[in-house]
C-alpha cells in the first residue's frame, strides 16, 4: 500500500514538473491556456502601412512608414489598395497595420446618422464609433476636404457658387467623381437630401486625367476633387460652398490596429508627423508627385529629413 501511494506522488510530482517545463496553466475543464503576447513582441512585429488609391494618400503612407523606419521599427507599405471599403477590411484581416485617414468621412463610414459637424465633434464621436480591433492616433491640423467644383465658365453662366445652387441645374447635369462617391452620404443622397439636388446622371472616375478632361470639355458639368488638389487652381476651378455642412472636416489622422497603438515607439513616432503636417504641406506634397511626377517615396523621405524626422 505504501509503495502504491510513493509511486502516486512520484506520477503527480512528474506532471507538476511537465506543466511548468511547458509554461502552461489549467482551467477547471482542464484546458491550457492561451500565451499571451509580450510588450516587446507586440514592439517588434512588423508594421504594414496600406494607402487608398490616390496621390495623398500614397504620400502620407510612405511619410509614415518611413518615419518608423527612423525610429527602427520595422515598417513596409502596400499602396494604392483602393476605396475605404477595402482597405478597412485590409486592416481588420491583418493584411495591412496603419493607413492614413480622413476624421469627417472615417465617421460617416462607421456611423451614418453621425450628427458631429465641427471638427471637436467629429474628433469626439469618433472612437465610440469604431471597432474594438481599431484605433485613432493623433490628429493633424492638416486638412484635406472633398470639395466639389465647376469650370469658371459654368459658374458664371447659371450663376453656380454654392450646393444650394445645384439644384438649379441637376436635373440636367451630369456629375463626376470616384466610383465609392455615389453611395456615399456626401455624394448623390447627401446632394438630394440636403440640397435638393439630384443629378441626371452619376460618371464614375477611378483616375484624375478623364475627369478634368470631360469637366473642361463640358461633357460633365460638376466633380469633385480635394482641396490639396493642385490641379484646382491650376484650372481656375470654382469651388461651391457647403453651407449645411454636408461634408464634414477633415483631418489627417493614422487608423491603426490596436496592436500597433500599444506599440509606444510607433506611436511616438507617427504622431511626431502628425504634429509637423500642415495643409499648405499637403498640398506641396501633392504637387510634386501630379505634377512634377516625383517619386512619392522620394517626395515622403525629403519631407522628414526637412521636418528632422528621418
Amino acid at each position: 500500500m505504501k509503495i502504491k501511494q510513493s509511486l502516486v506522488g512520484v506520477g503527480l510530482g512528474l506532471a507538476a514538473l511537465l506543466l511548468a517545463a511547458c509554461g502552461g496553466t489549467t482551467d477547471p475543464l482542464g484546458e491550457a491556456s492561451a500565451p499571451q503576447p509580450s510588450e516587446s513582441a507586440a514592439a517588434s512585429a512588423p508594421i504594414v502601412v496600406g494607402s487608398a488609391d490616390f496621390t495623398e494618400s500614397k504620400i502620407l503612407a510612405e511619410i509614415y512608414s518611413q518615419a518608423l523606419k527612423a525610429k527602427g521599427v520595422e515598417s513596409s507599405t502596400k499602396l494604392g489598395i483602393g476605396s475605404r471599403e477595402i482597405y478597412i477590411k485590409a486592416l481588420q484581416d491583418q493584411s495591412i497595420s496603419a493607413v492614413p485617414e480622413y476624421t469627417g468621412n472615417l465617421l460617416l463610414y462607421f456611423d451614418a446618422n453621425a450628427t458631429a459637424t465641427t471638427a471637436a465633434e467629429v474628433e469626439k464621436a469618433l472612437p465610440a464609433a469604431l471597432p474594438s480591433d481599431l484605433k485613432l492616433l493623433k490628429s493633424s491640423a492638416a486638412v484635406d476636404q472633398d470639395v466639389y467644383v465647376v469650370t469658371k465658365e459654368f459658374s458664371a453662366q447659371h450663376g453656380i457658387t454654392s450646393l444650394e445652387d445645384l439644384q438649379k441645374i441637376a436635373s440636367t447635369s451630369t456629375l463626376g467623381g470616384p466610383p465609392e462617391l455615389e453611395e456615399r452620404a456626401y455624394g448623390p443622397p447627401g446632394l438630394e437630401k440636403i440640397y435638393g439636388a439630384k443629378f441626371k446622371a452619376f460618371v464614375p472616375y477611378p483616375k484624375y486625367p478623364p475627369k478634368i478632361s470631360d469637366l473642361d470639355n463640358n461633357k460633365i458639368q460638376v466633380a469633385t476633387f480635394f482641396t490639396t488638389d493642385a490641379i484646382i487652381a491650376e484650372k481656375g476651378y470654382v469651388q461651391l460652398e457647403d453651407p449645411q455642412s454636408m461634408i464634414l472636416p477633415q483631418n489627417v489622422v493614422p487608423l491603426v490596429r490596436s496592436d500597433v497603438a500599444e506599440n509606444q515607439t510607433a506611436v511616438t513616432a507617427l504622431e511626431a508627423v502628425q504634429g509637423a503636417l500642415t495643409t499648405e504641406e499637403l498640398m506641396q506634397l501633392d504637387k510634386k508627385v501630379d505634377t512634377d511626377r516625383q517619386d512619392p517615396a522620394q517626395v515622403a523621405g525629403e519631407w522628414l529629413k526637412s521636418k528632422s524626422l528621418a
